[in-house]
C-alpha cells in the first residue's frame, strides 16, 4: 500500500500529538523531524525513533518526503508553510494558519498555483459529540438561532509564558488567550452557529507578564442574526472547561470540552447518541492535557485526500476563517470600536 510521507517541523510539545497521529494513520509514515536547534533536534529525534534533519533544506532534498507538519511558534508558520509549498509539498499546519491575512492569503494562492494541499489543524470538529450537534444545528433543531456564546476561561501561569521565549510575545505568539488558546473554540462557534459579521471586543493585560492580552471579551452579530459572547482568558485560577451554548427559539444545546452537556430541544428533535464525547481534556489549566483523538482524524483526513481517498474536510480557507475572526477582534479593542468581518470566499 502506497503511504504518504511526512516530516515535522518544530519539535515542541505540539509536534508530539502530530508525530502520535502520523503514526496512528495506517497510510501514513514518519520520515523524521527538523528543529531550531540541532543538537535538541537529534536527541529529540533519537528519543522518538526517528531521522533528525539538520534544516528544511534537508527535508527538500529528501524526495520521499511528500508532506510536512508545521508545529513552530506560530511567527513562523506561515514562512515555513510557504517554503513547503515552494517544494511541491503537501502541508498541514498548527493553528492558526498565520498571523495576518496577508500571509494566509498568500498561503492559499501558492498552494493552488503549485496544485498542493494544506489544511490548518482543527482538531476538535471531529469530536463525535461537535459532529452531532453541528448534523443538528444544520438541521435547525433550535429554530431560529438567538444567542451564541463561547467562554474559555483558562488558566495559564507566568511559568507557562516564561517556559518558551516566544510564547506571549506579538511577533511568535500573534497574540494571547484569544489567537493561542482561544482560536480552537472561534473556529467551533463559526462553525456551528455561521459566519460572524460584526465583531466589538475588549481586551486586556490583567495578570501575566506578557507582551499580548489574558483577558479578552468580546460582542459578535451572526449573519443570520443571532448575538452572542466570546470569552478568552488565561488569567483566570485555576481554568474551568472550554462551554459553547447555542440558543435558539426552539431549544439549546450546550458543549462543554467534548460532549454534549445540554440537549434542550421542543419536541426532542433530533436527540444526540448517548455517550458520544471524546476523551476528557484538561486543556484548560495544563496545556499538556489535550486529547490526541482529534489530532489523529484530522491527519488520517489529511493522508486520505492526498491520496485521492476522500474529501479535505478542513482546507486552507477554513483555517482563514478563525483567523480572520481573531484578528477582527484585536483590531477593535485596539479601535475601540465594532469591526466588520468580511466573509471568507
Amino acid at each position: 500500500m502506497e503511504k504518504i510521507t511526512y516530516a515535522v517541523i518544530g519539535c515542541g510539545m505540539i509536534s508530539k500529538y502530530h508525530i502520535a497521529a502520523i503514526r496512528a494513520c495506517p497510510d501514513a509514515a514518519l520520515a523524521g523531524v527538523c528543529g531550531r536547534d540541532p543538537e535538541k533536534t537529534a536527541r529529540f529525534a533519537e528519543d522518538i525513533g526517528t531521522r533528525a534533519y539538520p534544516d528544511t533544506q534537508a527535508i527538500w532534498d529528501d524526495e520521499s518526503v511528500q508532506a510536512v507538519c508545521v508545529c513552530t511558534p506560530s511567527g513562523l508558520h506561515a514562512q515555513f508553510a510557504l517554503e513547503a509549498i515552494e517544494h511541491g509539498r503537501h502541508v498541514l499546519i498548527e493553528k492558526p494558519i498565520a498571523l495576518t491575512m496577508e500571509e494566509c492569503d498568500q498561503i492559499i494562492r501558492r498552494a493552488r498555483a503549485k496544485k498542493v494541499l494544506v489544511s490548518v489543524i482543527s482538531q476538535l470538529r471531529f469530536s463525535p459529540a461537535v459532529q452531532q450537534v453541528k448534523h443538528a444545528m444544520d438541521r435547525k433543531v433550535l429554530g431560529k438561532l438567538v444567542c451564541a456564546d463561547l467562554y474559555m476561561k483558562y488558566h495559564r501561569s507566568q511559568a507557562y509564558y516564561n517556559s518558551g521565549a516566544w510564547r506571549g510575545t506579538k511577533a511568535l505568539d500573534g497574540g494571547g488567550a484569544l489567537m493561542n488558546q482561544g482560536i480552537h473554540g472561534v473556529d467551533l462557534l463559526q462553525y456551528l452557529a455561521g459566519p460572524i459579521d460584526t465583531i466589538y471586543a475588549c481586551s486586556k493585560t490583567l495578570a501575566r507578564n506578557i507582551e499580548v492580552e489574558d483577558t479578552l471579551s468580546a460582542v459578535a452579530e451572526f449573519h443570520n442574526g443571532a448575538v452572542g459572547v466570546i470569552q478568552a482568558t488565561t488569567s483566570m485560577y485555576s481554568g474551568f472547561c472550554r462551554r459553547l451554548e447555542l440558543c435558539g427559539k426552539e431549544g439549546t444545546i450546550i458543549l462543554e470540552e467534548d460532549r454534549i452537556l445540554l440537549w434542550d430541544v421542543a419536541d426532542d428533535k433530533g436527540l444526540p447518541h448517548e455517550g458520544c464525547g471524546m476523551a476528557d481534556s484538561r486543556s484548560s489549566s495544563d496545556p499538556t492535557k489535550i486529547s490526541g483523538l482529534g489530532h489523529i482524524q484530522q491527519v488520517t483526513n489529511f493522508t486520505q485526500a492526498i491520496l485521492g481517498k476522500g474529501e479535505l474536510l478542513i482546507d486552507a480557507q477554513e483555517g482563514k476563517k478563525a483567523l480572520q475572526i481573531v484578528l477582527g477582534a484585536y483590531q477593535s479593542a485596539a479601535e475601540h470600536r465594532p469591526v466588520r468581518i468580511k466573509e471568507v470566499k
